[in-house]
C-alpha cells in the first residue's frame, strides 16, 4: 500500500514538473526580431568576464536602457559597486573611484578611465542579438550565431551568441562571446524584462 502511494506520488511530481516547464515558455511574436530590435525599453541582469593578456576581471552587470537613455552598472559578486556608465543623447558619464567624469563617447570615456574595452554605444543591437549584417550567420530559427561586426569608433568586433531562451515573446541571447584583436569577453545574461 505505501509503495503505491509512493508510485503515486512520483507520478504527480513529474506531472507538476512537465507542468511548470511547459508553462515558463511564452508564445513567440510573428516576427519575434523585428520586434526586439523595436523595443526601446529593456533592463538585463547578468555576469561579464574580461579577459586580456594582462589581466582578467569579472562582474555582475545589470543595464537598462529607456528610450534615449543607456545605464549601466558593474558590481563585485558581494555587491560593491566598481562602476556606474550613464549614457544621454547629450553625452556620457561615468561614476568610478567615488568621482565622476564626462565625455560625448560612452565607450571612449570607459576605456580611458578604466581601461576596459566595451562597445556600449552600439549596446542595444548586439546585446539582443538583433545585428543585422551582411556577415551574420544564424540558426534554423533565425538567431544570430556568429557576425564579424564593427562599432561605431570602427573597431572590429567578432561576436559568438552560445544560447538563448524563450521568454517575453522573443528569442533572448543568454551567453555571448566578444573578440577584439587579444581581448575576449563573456557576458551571460538572465532576468530580461521589458515595458
Amino acid at each position: 500500500m505505501i509503495r503505491q502511494y509512493f508510485i503515486l506520488l512520483m507520478f504527480f511530481l513529474f506531472l507538476g514538473g512537465c507542468a511548470q516547464q511547459i508553462t515558463s515558455k511564452t508564445i513567440l511574436y510573428d516576427n519575434w526580431k523585428a520586434h526586439l530590435a523595436d523595443q526601446k525599453t529593456w533592463h538585463v541582469k547578468g555576469k561579464l568576464a574580461f579577459m586580456s593578456p594582462d589581466e582578467r576581471q569579472s562582474a555582475n552587470l545589470n543595464w537598462q536602457q529607456t528610450k534615449n537613455n543607456n545605464n549601466l552598472v558593474l558590481t563585485s559578486f558581494i555587491g560593491t559597486r566598481i562602476l556606474q556608465l550613464k549614457q544621454t543623447s547629450e553625452g556620457a558619464e561615468l561614476e568610478f573611484d567615488d568621482d565622476k567624469y564626462y565625455d560625448t563617447n560612452a565607450a571612449q570615456l570607459l576605456k580611458r578611465l578604466t581601461g576596459f574595452t566595451l562597445p556600449v554605444n552600439n549596446a542595444e543591437n548586439w546585446l539582443k542579438g538583433t545585428i543585422d549584417a551582411q556577415s551574420l550567420k544564424v540558426d534554423e530559427l533565425g538567431r544570430a550565431t556568429q557576425v564579424l561586426w564593427f562599432d561605431d569608433i570602427g573597431k572590429k568586433w567578432q561576436i559568438e551568441y552560445a544560447s538563448y531562451i524563450q521568454s517575453a515573446g522573443y528569442w533572448l541571447p543568454t551567453k555571448i562571446t566578444l573578440k577584439h584583436q587579444k581581448i575576449k569577453i563573456k557576458i551571460q545574461l538572465y532576468d530580461w524584462q521589458f515595458n
